[in-house]
């Protein structure tokens, strides 16, 4: 089974500025061990449950708004693995491996599937507006499908059963002639800058152009 870590705790650590509240540093704290110990790391040593905790205790000693040079280190540490994790992103082990009824991967998949989308369609030169994003599950328990829709693009991103592709993507109205059904295995999206390239490629998209529509 594949085994994954995520950068989500390291980059929350690093801009907590939302969390000023007792239970809500208390949840980051609890849910950045959670990560990193499914990650098969010691939680004890990990930069950002070592961040998460320290602005706790300064929640509770009124020393949340002073400056803290000593933070320098593991604020270093977490950058190193954002760095890190860039090239094994968690998305591509949660499409390969079995997540349902698992919440905590269920969780995981939400919502880097959502990024990893987000950062195909950034590439291909859409703006927030340009497209329509959904997450379209039967059951809460299974991991369902998230699906982009553009002005011309259909992309869906599922998780890898039974040796089913992660993404299908084609033209929107794909039945026209030269259109067609294309498909790309999870490990595509270690590179996405690339895998967007190939979409651009195939679907004729133009993601330099001063207006980005689909050509």
């Amino acid at each position: 089974m594949s085994t994954y870590d995520l950068d989500f705790r390291f980059r929350r650590a690093l801009h907590p500025e939302g969390l000023t509240t007792f239970a809500t540093c208390m949840a980051a704290l609890n849910d950045a061990a959670s990560d990193a110990q499914r990650a098969g790391h010691d939680p004890a040593t990990d930069p950002a449950v070592q961040l998460f905790a320290k602005r706790l205790n300064r929640l509770t000693d009124g020393s949340l708004d002073q400056e803290h040079p000593g933070d320098a280190p593991l604020r270093e540490a977490c950058m190193s693995r954002i760095a890190e994790l860039r090239h094994k992103p968690a998305i591509v082990a949660l499409l390969r491996k079995g997540i349902d009824y698992l919440p905590e991967d269920l969780r995981a998949f939400k919502r880097e599937g959502q990024r990893a989308l987000r950062q195909i369609a950034a590439e291909l030169g859409l703006m927030r507006g340009d497209y329509r994003l959904d997450y379209i599950a039967p059951n809460p328990s299974i991991a369902g499908d998230y699906v982009l829709e553009g002005e011309a693009l259909y992309l869906r991103l599922s998780v890898e059963r039974f040796g089913s592709p992660a993404l299908t993507y084609r033209h929107r109205y794909w039945r026209e002639p030269g259109h067609r059904v294309r498909h790309a295995s999870a490990g595509s999206l270690a590179d996405i800058p690339g895998l967007a390239r190939q979409i651009a490629s195939h679907l004729k998209i133009d993601p330099t152009g001063t207006q980005p529509t689909l050509m």
